[in-house]
């Protein structure tokens, strides 16, 4: 599986799908070449470039040399439909207790601009900097936000799917520059998953598979420099 499709695969994780979709991606042969992809994207230098088949078939580094037992363990056996709508209910929907919404915006401080608003330097709030900036992005792209994520248009799954979109259009130092500017956040987000009583491994595991990806793209970049 091509990064592309990788990322294309880790937004469906997060967002909102049908269940068909659902169940022909983690009940079937694909999830396994998801894996096969996310563990070779956490390791090569270069984002988006289709390897060669002796590139491939090379000795790489088993997932647990990235992520957790427990992590692992739960990437191999993905959610049913139904444990994913259940998860979904209870901790991507916001205003609940144990609320764990993956948007940019409410795990970022809003800034001062040069107006500062009634909510600057405050943070868990939605459509902050990040929202604005990733609805501009997607307009110049050519693109609406989707219905589902007009009042969140930073929420992880548009977030990587955008990822998804640069580099099927050939926008590789795009999409590797924007990897490195806007998943930061991933780190606070991730301590809110740990902080759930439920089991989010599965989710936390995701979490790790960018972060990984995106520490490899950062230090690549850093080598050339």
């Amino acid at each position: 599986m091509e990064d592309e499709a990788v990322f294309s695969v880790l937004a469906q994780c997060f967002g909102p799908v049908d269940e068909s979709s659902w169940n022909q991606l983690a009940g079937s042969s694909l999830w396994s070449d998801f894996l096969d992809g996310a563990r070779r994207a956490m390791q090569d230098a270069e984002l988006g470039v289709q390897a060669a088949p002796a590139a491939r078939a090379r000795k790489r580094c088993p997932l647990q040399e990235f992520l957790s037992s427990g992590e692992v363990n739960a990437l191999f056996a993905p959610p049913t439909y139904e444990e994913k709508q259940a998860f979904a209910a209870r901790h991507f929907t916001g205003g609940l207790p144990e609320s764990a919404v993956p948007v940019e915006s409410l795990y970022r401080t809003w800034s001062a601009g040069a107006a500062p608003a009634p909510f600057s330097q405050q943070q868990g709030l939605y459509l902050g900097d990040s929202a604005h900036y990733l609805r501009e992005l997607v307009e110049r792209l050519g693109m609406e936000v989707p219905p589902a994520f007009a009042a969140c248009p930073d929420h992880l799954a548009l977030e990587l799917d955008l990822v998804a979109v640069m580099l099927r259009s050939g926008m590789r130092e795009e999409a590797r520059q924007f990897l490195a500017e806007r998943f930061a956040w991933l780190t606070a987000y991730r301590m809110r998953l740990l902080a759930l009583e439920d089991d989010a491994r599965f989710y936390i595991g995701l979490v790790d598979v960018i972060l990984a990806i995106r520490a490899q793209q950062t230090t690549a970049d850093a080598v050339v420099a």
